[in-house]
């Protein structure tokens, strides 16, 4: 393995997660769900990157962020104003002549945003809530598959289950995001 420093830079959005790798350029995408989120902090793990990059935007990055630091990575989250600015100042005014990772990779190898680490207690407090939202996952899909062969009744009865799950998925991924929101890896 290389002793090299890597810098990753991540754009999480609706349409995926895509990662590039400074200095060696690599790039890769993988689904924004739940797998595609596992596999990106799976592979950046093996990578041990020295920093981890995303734009503090709210939305899919708080997951995103979250998992990665349950596996241990350096996360920034820096506000979009910082790296606009950057982009200007190394002559790109605009996100869209190169892939935004690509441009967060760069500013993480360049400017090397603080990284805070999470205390322990916080992130096994993310472990939990992670671990439960995949419980809830599969029981929804337990459910969903035992929905079409029971008698009609029972049925109403697994869809009100069903329901009832899906409320607490979004309870547990509110709380999983006001968790990395308020925590220190959030600039």
């Amino acid at each position: 393995m290389s002793t090299e420093a890597r810098f990753v830079g991540l754009d999480a959005g609706r349409d995926g997660i895509e990662a590039w790798i400074r200095p060696t350029g690599e790039v890769w995408k993988m689904d924004a769900g739940d797998d595609g989120m596992t596999q990106v902090a799976e592979t950046l793990a093996r990578l041990h990157p020295q920093l981890v990059v995303m734009q503090a935007n709210g939305n899919f990055e708080l997951p995103m962020a979250g998992i990665l630091v349950t596996f241990g990575l350096p996360v920034a989250l820096v506000q979009p104003r910082n790296v606009r600015d950057f982009a200007r100042a190394i002559g790109r005014p605009s996100r869209t002549e190169q892939c935004p990772a690509g441009l967060l990779a760069q500013f993480a190898e360049l400017v090397q945003p603080d990284a805070s680490p999470m205390p322990q207690d916080q992130v096994e407090e993310l472990r939990q809530l992670r671990g439960r939202r995949l419980e809830i996952l599969q029981m929804i899909a337990a459910e969903r598959n035992r929905a079409g062969n029971v008698l009609p009744a029972l049925e109403k009865d697994i869809q009100a289950h069903v329901q009832f799950l899906e409320r607490n998925l979004v309870s547990i991924d509110a709380q999983f995001s006001r968790r990395v929101r308020a925590s220190r890896i959030w600039h």
